[in-house]
């Protein structure tokens, strides 16, 4: 008898065990599909145009989740805007990376600097000295020039980040409207549904293209 109600007992441990831990690993899988980032890779500085972005896009999500509720028929739209947002992160961990390169080159000394040697080189002229000083210009622009190049990529990415939120806000008030029946006419809910899929999809595949185009070493999307 003692026996029995051990086992009873250990059993019903294991079952409320199981029960508890079923939700806990479905959120960690969906935080995993959410929030993967390379591993060591940057995060934006808190109040930073690349984080205000983030956190829109993340608040978009948030609360298409809550649109979608149970309506299965939408739940591509939910992975698809899931995507978006690890788009973001990702395009906002190369911003961080720009700016921290950016902060290595400071670029109004260089240009001091640059100036000062100019006018050295102007006075040398023909002299031992010309040579080597024109190399030092030479490096010195050419750390300026790069600091130009990396800001030009930065603000890329930023206005990319900026265009893809607005757009992801408008799909969520689209289907706010669809779901609640208040849209403009349309052939059928499905066709809807598809309509906002593919221009979800035409956001992530945006942020991937400005990625790639700011860092050529970027893999296409799908090659990780």
């Amino acid at each position: 008898m003692l026996l029995t109600t051990v086992l009873v007992t250990i059993l019903v441990v294991i079952g409320i065990a199981a029960v508890v831990a079923v939700p806990l690993m479905i959120r960690s899988t969906r935080r995993q599909v959410v929030e993967d980032v390379p591993t060591g890779g940057r995060r934006p500085i808190m109040g930073s145009p690349a984080q205000v972005w983030v956190s829109r896009g993340e608040r978009v999500l948030r609360e298409l989740g809550t649109t979608l509720g149970e309506n299965a028929a939408l739940h591509g739209i939910s992975t698809d805007a899931t995507e978006v947002v690890a788009e973001l992160r990702l395009t906002a961990g190369q911003v961080a990376e720009l700016d921290h390169a950016l902060a290595g080159i400071p670029v109004p000394s260089l240009e001091d600097e640059r100036e000062a040697l100019s006018t050295a080189l102007a006075e040398a002229a023909g002299r031992p000295a010309a040579a080597d000083l024109a190399r030092s210009r030479d490096a010195v622009s050419a750390r300026i020039a790069a600091a130009e190049r990396q800001r030009d990529a930065r603000d890329a990415l930023l206005a990319k980040m900026q265009a893809t939120v607005t757009e992801f806000e408008q799909a969520r008030d689209e289907l706010a409207e669809l779901i609640a029946g208040t849209a403009t006419p349309m052939t059928t809910n499905d066709d809807a549904a598809a309509q906002l899929t593919s221009r979800l999809d035409a956001l992530r595949e945006g942020l991937v293209e400005v990625r790639q185009a700011a860092n050529p070493e970027i893999r296409p999307s799908g090659q990780g």
